[in-house]
């Protein structure tokens, strides 16, 4: 079983993908995980001390809470970015 990460771009978000062998095959890692910080906080996370980012899936990057162990999710593209790409696209 390799443990080499695959990179990958998506969106203009750089990431690391597991290899096909693996258990966790598909699930993203963002490169660089203080860019998923920032944009979770620009999109209203509170307490980014108490937050461990776990992974991307969807668009979305997944943290989960130090203390209580839930899970919460934040979009990476919010209206404006996604009108953008929809105009760029054109």
């Amino acid at each position: 079983m390799s443990s080499e990460f695959i990179h990958t771009e998506e969106n203009g978000i750089k990431y690391l993908v597991h290899p096909p062998d693996s258990i966790f095959v598909g699930i993203k890692i963002r490169e660089n995980p203080e860019d998923a910080f920032k944009n979770a906080i620009k999109r209203g996370m509170k307490n980014p001390d108490d937050w461990i980012y776990m992974y991307s899936n969807n668009n979305k990057d997944y943290f989960k809470n130090y203390y209580s162990r839930k899970y919460k999710s934040y979009s990476q593209f919010g209206k404006i970015e996604k009108l953008k790409k929809k105009l760029l696209e054109r």
